[in-house]
């Protein structure tokens, strides 16, 4: 082989090694997990899109705050989903667990969000309050809040 030849081979060797060096890079950097406020924004975006479900079962009076982990804890799975309803009737405990049961597909969404964003076990907290975000007058001695896990 002439000396040009063997500097073509040893120019297209080089050149394939650094191609496949730079493809295994970039399918690296894709699987670099992402920061908790981007987590809360993915997560919140999915609790938003799907909050019709709920919609359509309290009316669209009803609405929701989610709120992510606390700043500076060290729990990082943690989300709270306080949930505003206009009304709960009968005051009973068996209202607020029912209230729970049904919308327990709305936040099987978000708990599997959470876990499709890289939240390891994730916890949503929901609390069921009054459309003013606080507690249901009557509701003193109730549970209304739910530990929600996947």
């Amino acid at each position: 082989m002439t000396k040009k030849g063997l500097l073509l081979v040893t120019i297209l060797f080089s050149l394939i090694f650094v191609l496949s060096s730079c493809s295994k890079q970039n399918g690296n950097s894709s699987s670099k997990p992402i920061g908790s406020m981007e987590q809360f924004k993915i997560v919140g975006q999915t609790a938003k899109e799907n909050f019709k479900d709920v919609e359509e079962i309290y009316g669209s009076n009803s609405s929701y705050e989610l709120g992510g982990v606390p700043f500076g804890s060290k729990q990082k799975n943690e989300y709270e989903l306080m949930l505003k309803l206009e009304q709960v009737s009968p005051m009973t405990q068996q209202s607020f667990d029912n209230i729970r049961v049904k919308i327990q597909s709305y936040t099987n969404k978000i708990l599997n969000k959470m876990s499709a964003v890289g939240i390891k076990h994730p916890i949503l907290n929901l609390k069921i309050v009054d459309k003013n975000a606080v507690p249901f007058k009557g509701s003193e001695h109730l549970t209304t809040t739910f530990s929600l896990t996947k």
